[in-house]
């Protein structure tokens, strides 16, 4: 029985720190998505692609902003300054409507268009003027109709890469090469940027919103065996919803990882995902599981030339315990590392259970 008990206390904690990570996680990629982060990497990507593949590094950092800022305004030559600020300005946060998430063939095609009345742009590409890139632009749009016709149920970025192939194959090859490449470093880049963000922010938001001491934690479920147990049914009964609906939102992601729109082709898996999310979040309704009865008397300051400057305006946050200290270095794992220790927790968990039931059974048996 005492067994089984400390499975329940090690799973209730585990759990615990799972949504803890979950829940720090989204406030880490909230952050980049205002930093906009991916964007700007994205941009500075396909500039250096650009660069590798011939371009001088002034056309290739002009050419990608131009093509990813798509409300970037013309002003002629009387506003020249104006537009040149702009212009500047996008190039350091990326406009919101820049598509993070654009495609290989959206951007040489975008390429290709934007060089149909550029010369400079044509001649780095390859082309011997725009007339030239006209052309070709012309015979790729009726490819890219003929592909479309041959087979008509695949994806529009399918039939834009056969036609690629056939018309501008060396130009294709170049930019399709890299691209990928591209995107990969991007991806790993933002995850380490935000894994390194939600180390940083986690002890404010503990300090702030969920001042959970992991020691009184643990002596709480090791003294409460109620409370434990329904921990441990939770994660039970939630766990395996919650990691089916995020293996397939990560699926998704990566199945569409180069189209335009992942943001609508993943909406489903999103919801589902969030859902499940929510639902399992309803535990912090336990009173005080999640530091609610922690008293916070202390004011958010930042220290600026030995002087205490307020944070936020009302701003008050718990005193900073061992046990909260721990909880830090905890939650900072990530929800990653907290799903796997759950999911071997509960495989021993229903293994003991099991073995427990039969020797109920056989010392029932016996008896009668």
């Amino acid at each position: 029985m005492n067994v089984l008990h400390y499975l329940n206390v090690t799973i209730g904690f585990s759990l615990v720190m799972l949504l803890l990570s979950i829940v720090t996680g989204f406030a880490a990629q909230s952050c980049l998505v205002l930093y906009k982060a991916k964007a700007r990497a994205v941009g500075n990507g396909l500039t250096n692609m650009l660069e590798d593949i011939g371009f001088e590094k002034k056309i290739a950092k002009q050419n990608v902003y131009a093509l990813l800022d798509k409300k970037n305004a013309t002003f002629g030559d009387r506003f020249k300054w104006l537009s040149s600020a702009i212009s500047t300005i996008s190039q350091f946060c990326l406009a919101s409507g820049a598509p993070k998430d654009i495609g290989r063939e959206e951007f040489l095609l975008l390429l290709l268009r934007k060089a149909s009345s550029d010369n400079v742009l044509a001649d780095q590409l390859g082309f011997q003027d725009k007339a030239e890139v006209k052309s070709k632009l012309s015979e790729l749009e009726k490819e890219m109709l003929v592909e479309e016709t041959k087979e008509p149920s695949l994806p529009v970025q399918i039939w834009r890469t056969k036609a690629m192939q056939t018309i501008v194959p060396e130009l294709a090859s170049k930019i399709f090469a890299r691209f990928d490449e591209v995107i990969d470093r991007v991806n790993d880049d933002v995850s380490a940027l935000g894994k390194f963000l939600s180390i940083i922010i986690t002890l404010p938001l503990l300090l702030t919103s969920w001042p959970v001491d992991s020691i009184n934690l643990i002596n709480r479920l090791n003294n409460d065996q109620v409370l434990a147990a329904k921990l441990a049914e939770a994660a039970e009964i939630n766990l395996p919803l919650f990691q089916k609906a995020q293996d397939e939102f990560l699926k998704c992601q990566e199945q569409n990882k180069n189209n335009s729109n992942i943001k609508q082709a993943c909406e489903k898996s999103d919801k589902d995902f969030k859902k499940v999310m929510n639902d399992t979040k309803n535990l912090s309704m336990v009173s005080g599981l999640f530091g609610n009865e922690v008293k916070k008397g202390i004011t958010c300051n930042v220290s600026i030339l030995g002087l205490p400057i307020p944070l936020f305006k009302g701003c008050m946050r718990a005193e900073l315990t061992p046990g909260i200290f721990v909880t830090w270095i905890l939650v900072s794992l990530g929800s990653a590392f907290w799903l796997g220790l759950l999911n071997k927790m509960l495989g021993i968990r229903s293994e003991f259970s099991k073995k427990l039931d039969t020797q109920r059974k056989f010392r029932a048996t016996s008896q009668g």
